[in-house]
């Protein structure tokens, strides 16, 4: 039993009241017997559900229970800032609830606690994942890694154990354009992966929007690259030297041989054409970072909270109270 750590397991659910009393239970049931200091915080994103009711319920009669209902329904990687600003544990466990095994965190806590200030559950089985998923996947971290530097292995999950001094470090990068899996590289430290296989507690599969996703895709690798707009530069530069040498030549045909130049129609769209698409190609890489900039001049927080709630933070030993 260690007792000289305090756990959190944070968890975001969105429409999960039917799988809420089989997580609890058995997140509890995981920490419960190894560490005697722990607290399970819930992140309500915007339920419709009697998710809500259902945590309240379940507060009533299990331990260390925080719930905090944020103010409406907000990005997944808005979420986890939330979760990882409200947890006080020395060490941090992140997961879902839907496709996480709580009997893993022991596991995991266990290599953090060893020296990894973040340690990743890792996927190992790819079979289930659709098709376009996979190729969407591997054609993303790919390009990502080119323009950005990052190296995230396509099996990288977002069940995760952070160190208290990596959550303190996450939390205070602002941007609203996040994505966990960079902030991990961004901060640096001993990290490591643990192989794990996911599980499906509700039975449902998880329904992809490839069109979010891909615009997903561009604002994390537009926010962490500046690869892009130094490409475009470089197209730039090089049309313009090519228009030069085109402004050269019909200098030189003019003064040398007036006489033999055609009415040249044809090349002359093609050259405007060319132009115009080098030009807007430039225009809309540009645009991405312009509206990244007018995102970012936003002040404020990036989140807000509608509501909280606790439940009764007395172990099952009457004669030691939990430090939450």
């Amino acid at each position: 039993m260690n007792i000289d750590n305090l756990i959190s397991v944070a968890a975001v659910i969105n429409n999960n009241a039917d799988i809420m009393e089989s997580f609890i239970k058995d997140t509890t049931d995981a920490v419960t017997g190894s560490y005697a200091n722990y607290e399970l915080v819930l992140i309500d994103n915007g339920s419709t559900d009697a998710s809500v009711l259902k945590v309240k319920e379940l507060q009533k009669r299990i331990n260390n229970i925080r719930l905090i209902i944020l103010s409406k329904k907000y990005d997944d990687e808005i979420t986890y800032q939330a979760a990882l600003n409200n947890c006080i544990g020395d060490f941090v466990v992140l997961m879902d609830p839907n496709y996480d095994p709580p009997s893993l965190i022991p596991q995991l806590i266990d290599r953090a606690i060893s020296g990894f200030d973040v340690v990743i559950a890792e996927r190992t089985d790819e079979s289930e994942k659709p098709f376009l998923d996979k190729l969407f996947s591997f054609v993303f971290f790919k390009l990502s890694r080119f323009l950005t530097g990052y190296n995230v292995r396509p099996g990288f999950s977002k069940f995760i154990v952070f160190s208290r001094r990596a959550v303190n470090s996450i939390v205070r990068i602002k941007d609203r354009s996040r994505y966990i899996k960079y902030l991990l590289l961004e901060i640096g430290y001993n990290r490591c992966a643990v192989p794990y296989a996911r599980i499906n507690r509700s039975g449902r599969k998880k329904k992809e929007n490839y069109f979010n996703a891909f615009t997903f895709a561009i604002e994390v690798i537009v926010s962490n690259s500046e690869k892009l707009i130094r490409i475009a530069s470089f197209i730039g530069l090089l049309a313009s030297m090519l228009n030069l040498f085109l402004v050269l030549y019909v200098v030189v045909g003019f003064i040398f041989f007036r006489a033999y130049i055609p009415q040249g129609w044809t090349s002359t769209q093609l050259v405007n054409a060319t132009m115009f698409f080098l030009m807007f190609l430039m225009l809309a890489i540009i645009g991405e970072y312009v509206a990244r900039v007018l995102r970012e001049t936003k002040k404020g927080d990036i989140y807000f909270l509608a509501d909280e709630s606790n439940s009764s933070v007395f172990p099952g030993d009457a004669d030691r109270k939990n430090v939450i």
